[in-house]
C-alpha cells in the first residue's frame, strides 16, 4: 500500500517536473532569443548557428533553473493531492504528513546529487562548446583563443601569452611574448606583470632574450613600454567562467593561480557555491512540503505566486552573500552556506509544526 503510495505521488511529481522544466527552457529561450536577435542578425548567423548555440546552451538553462522548477512542480503536485483531498485521504488512513514527505525528501537528496553532477560533468563540456560556437557564429574577429588555463594572443610577427588577467586592476601575469620573423622566433619577453596604459602596455620585471643564429643574449628591465595590437576588452571577453569548469576542475584552477600569488577569493565564492547550489533543490523541496499541504482547494495561480516569490528571495540572498564574500567581508564558508541555513532551517521548522 505505502510502495503504491510513494510510486503515484514520484510519478506526479517527476511527470510535473518534466514538463515544468520543458516549458521554462522555451521561455528562457525565446527570451533570450528576442534579447539577442539584432546580434544574430548583424552577424547574418544562419539557421543551423540558432540550433547549435541554443542546443548547447540548454545544458547551462537547466542549471540555473533547476532547483526553482523542481520547487514550483513539487508546489503544483502537493497542491493538487491536497485539492482533491487525496493527502488527507492519506493521513486519515494512518499515514503521518512525515511519511507522506519522505519519498519526496529523498527524491530532493537524489535530485540535489544529480544537479551537482550535472553541473560537474555534462555543463563544463557544454558551455565550453557554446563558447565555441558563439565565437564561430558571432565573434569571428576575436583576436584573443583560450587554450587550457591561459590566454593566447597570435598575429603575423608575434604570440603572447598570459597566464592570469585581473579584470578589476587590468593588471596580466605571467607574460611571454615572442616575437617571430621569417618563421624564426627572434625574441623573448618574460615578465612579472604587464599593464595597460594608454594605447601602450606597460611590462615591468623583464626578461629580454635575443635569439641570434649562433649566439643568445640575456637582459634584464625593471621596465618596458610595448605596443600590442590588443585592449585589456579583448581579454576579458574570453575570460574564464566558472559556469565553464567543474568543481574539481575549478578547485585545480585556484591551486595554480595562488601560486602565483594571486586574491583567488571571489573564485573560491564560486567554488563553494557550485555544493550549495546544488543542495537549494533539497532546501526548497524541505519548504514545499508545509507550504502544500497545509492549503487546500489553492489554486494554480497561488502556487506559482509562492514559488516566484520565494525563489527571488532565495536568489536575492544568494547574490548578496556571494558579492559580500567575493569582497572579503563575510567568510568564504558563511557567503556560501548561509541561504541554504536560512531556508533550510524554516523548511524544517515548518515541516516540523505542520499537521
Amino acid at each position: 500500500m505505502i510502495r503504491r503510495l510513494d510510486i503515484y505521488v514520484l510519478k506526479k511529481f517527476f511527470m510535473t517536473l518534466l514538463f515544468a522544466m520543458a516549458a521554462m527552457i522555451m521561455i528562457y529561450v525565446v527570451i533570450d532569443l528576442f534579447d539577442h536577435l539584432n546580434k544574430f542578425l548583424d552577424a547574418k548567423m544562419p539557421l543551423l548557428g540558432y540550433i547549435i548555440y541554443y542546443t548547447l546552451k540548454i545544458p547551462e538553462i537547466i542549471s540555473q533553473i533547476f532547483p526553482v522548477v523542481s520547487f514550483m512542480s513539487l508546489l503544483f503536485t502537493l497542491g493538487n493531492l491536497s485539492k482533491y483531498r487525496e493527502i488527507v485521504a492519506m493521513m486519515t488512513s494512518g499515514i503521518s504528513l512525515a511519511r507522506i514527505a519522505t519519498p519526496f525528501i529523498i527524491a530532493g537528496i537524489f535530485l540535489s546529487v544529480f544537479h551537482f553532477y550535472f553541473s560537474e560533468i555534462v555543463l563544463p563540456i557544454a558551455s565550453r562548446k557554446h563558447y565555441e560556437a558563439q565565437k564561430f557564429y558571432l565573434k569571428k574577429g576575436r583576436k584573443f583563443t583560450k587554450k587550457s588555463n591561459e590566454y593566447i594572443y597570435q598575429e603575423k610577427n608575434s604570440i603572447v601569452y598570459i597566464s592570469h588577467y585581473d579584470n578589476r586592476t587590468k593588471v596580466a601575469q605571467g607574460v611571454s611574448i615572442q616575437g617571430i620573423s621569417h618563421g624564426r622566433i627572434t625574441f623573448r619577453l618574460d615578465a612579472e606583470t604587464m599593464k595597460y596604459n594608454s594605447d601602450k602596455w606597460l611590462l615591468k620585471d623583464v626578461t629580454k632574450r635575443s635569439f641570434f643564429p649562433d649566439s643568445t643574449s640575456y637582459k634584464h628591465l625593471d621596465s618596458l613600454h610595448m605596443f600590442l595590437d590588443f585592449k585589456p576588452t579583448d581579454i576579458k571577453e574570453i575570460e574564464l567562467k566558472p559556469v565553464e569548469m567543474g568543481w574539481f576542475e575549478l578547485d585545480e584552477y585556484i591551486s595554480s593561480k595562488r601560486k602565483l600569488g594571486i586574491d583567488m577569493t571571489k573564485w573560491e565564492v564560486e567554488k563553494m557555491s557550485k555544493i550549495s547550489y546544488s543542495l537549494i533543490t533539497l532546501v526548497l523541496i524541505l519548504l514545499a512540503i508545509p507550504l502544500s499541504t497545509g492549503r487546500v482547494r489553492s489554486s494554480t495561480s497561488v502556487s506559482f505566486g509562492i514559488s516566484v516569490g520565494i525563489s527571488f528571495i532565495y536568489y536575492l540572498l544568494i547574490i548578496m552573500f556571494k558579492n559580500w564574500g567575493a569582497v572579503g567581508t563575510l567568510n568564504v564558508v558563511i557567503a556560501s552556506w548561509t541561504p541554504d541555513i536560512i531556508f533550510g532551517s524554516i523548511g524544517i521548522l515548518l515541516l516540523k509544526f505542520t499537521k
